[in-house]
């Protein structure tokens, strides 16, 4: 059976607080990672080429 969501999805989900990572996408969509994670908070910078994600709880 096939997860609801995909790679990049993935590695934010299992971000520990504090951690970050480089996502090569303009856009993230939130909307899938409050669905999978209710009780996940994320920082997002603007970086060239993409953003950087960091989970903050």
């Amino acid at each position: 059976m096939s997860k609801p969501y995909g790679p990049v999805t993935e590695r934010l989900l299992n971000l520990r607080p504090g951690a970050s990572c480089f996502v090569s996408l303009k856009r993230i969509c939130f909307k899938t990672l409050r669905k999978h994670a209710p009780d996940h908070r994320w920082a997002v910078e603007s970086r060239e080429g993409g953003v950087v994600v960091t989970r903050v709880q």
